[in-house]
């Protein structure tokens, strides 16, 4: 594989994991504020771990790897706690996630390749 699709691989990942976060952050600004106590335990864990997942997307452009498998196990355990049907939504969620590990497994075979060669 070449540079140039590692390259389009990083920052296709990198640019739809900032899109996803600041659509979040639009939603979270745009949120009445109120009393919180309306909110029930198992929406207020979802709401935590959807904000884990987020920041962990934002955190693969550092971390590829681990954060991108933080934010997939959050975005589980997200679906798991609040019993969401909508799995296309955490399907387009994900595709950050799945691009990070895809880039990380592009520059893991890269380096071999280019370790071989030497």
């Amino acid at each position: 594989m070449s540079t140039r699709v590692n390259s389009v691989v990083r920052w296709t990942a990198r640019v739809t994991a900032v899109a996803i976060a600041v659509v979040f952050l639009m939603f979270v600004v745009g949120e009445p504020k109120g009393p919180l106590p309306g909110i029930h335990s198992r929406e207020g864990a979802g709401m935590l771990l959807l904000f884990g997942a987020i920041a962990a997307m934002v955190l693969a452009w550092k971390w590829e790897f681990p954060a991108a498998l933080i934010s997939l196990f959050a975005l589980g355990a997200f679906a798991a706690v609040v019993h969401i049907n909508r799995y296309g939504v955490l399907a387009i969620l994900a595709i950050p996630n799945v691009l990070f590990l895809l880039d990380w497994t592009l520059r893991r075979l890269h380096s071999t390749e280019i370790s071989r060669a030497s």
